[in-house]
């Protein structure tokens, strides 16, 4: 429960920055979608521990997935945004063309170390339609809404320098990476067998505690009081 409760923690810090930043601006909406994202996550969290801590049951898949899956969605959906907003300032096409690259060659190795000798086999004899589902889409979900989209704002912010306006996406995009290696990680610790550790567990805290900070420079970047 206190790695729950600081997942929903760090959601509110990051819907309070949007807030002040304002959510009629583009800026604001894109950190809106971040906190949106994390406090989907802490919802599936406070579900899971439900399941598991009190009813008992195991919580694998259960109606917490649908909310883990939603950060995935509004991350994507902030990514974009703060992609097309630097359009104006940086060339994108480029960035984007090569983290599509990146990410297919990344799914390709997801494919083969995950997918085809552990999920598929299994199937839904061992895991049932939904359990097959979420396991499929969790790892690829890493990478195709996670890591790629983090690569390809990093590689865009990266052509502006150092200024002040990519630092907090900077620092989003290493939130994305830690969460995309961490719940591809476990993933791959579960089914190949080589056990879960709680170190490898902190990882999504720490992820969204990234992305915490990341909206607490966004508000130092944005000058909010």
């Amino acid at each position: 429960w206190f790695g729950t409760l600081l997942q929903v923690l760090f959601a509110v810090v990051v819907i309070t920055v949007a807030v002040r930043i304002g959510t009629r601006q583009s800026v604001g909406k894109q950190w809106l979608l971040i906190g949106l994202g994390v406090a989907s996550f802490a919802a599936g969290d406070i579900i899971w521990t439900i399941i598991e801590l009190h009813l008992g049951k195991d919580p694998y898949p259960s109606l917490a997935d649908p909310f883990y899956v939603l950060q995935y969605g509004f991350f994507l959906a902030a990514v974009v945004l703060a992609i097309r907003s630097y359009r104006q300032l940086t060339p994108i096409r480029t960035p984007v063309i090569i983290a599509g690259i990146v990410t297919l060659l990344v799914g390709a190795a997801v494919y083969a170390g995950l997918l085809a000798p552990y999920i598929f086999p299994a199937g839904t004899a061992e895991l049932g339609f939904w359990g097959l589902v979420v396991s499929t889409l969790y790892p690829l979900g890493d990478v195709f809404f996670m890591f790629g989209p983090a690569l390809a704002l990093a590689l865009v912010i990266r052509q502006l320098g150092a200024g002040r306006l990519g630092w907090p996406w900077w620092v989003v995009a290493l939130g994305a990476f830690v969460f995309a290696v961490t719940d591809a990680g476990y993933s791959y610790a579960d089914w190949a067998g080589i056990g879960l550790t709680s170190t490898l567990e902190m990882g999504w805290i720490a992820a969204n505690l990234i992305f915490a900070i990341a909206a607490l420079v966004a508000r130092d970047v944005y000058r909010v009081r």
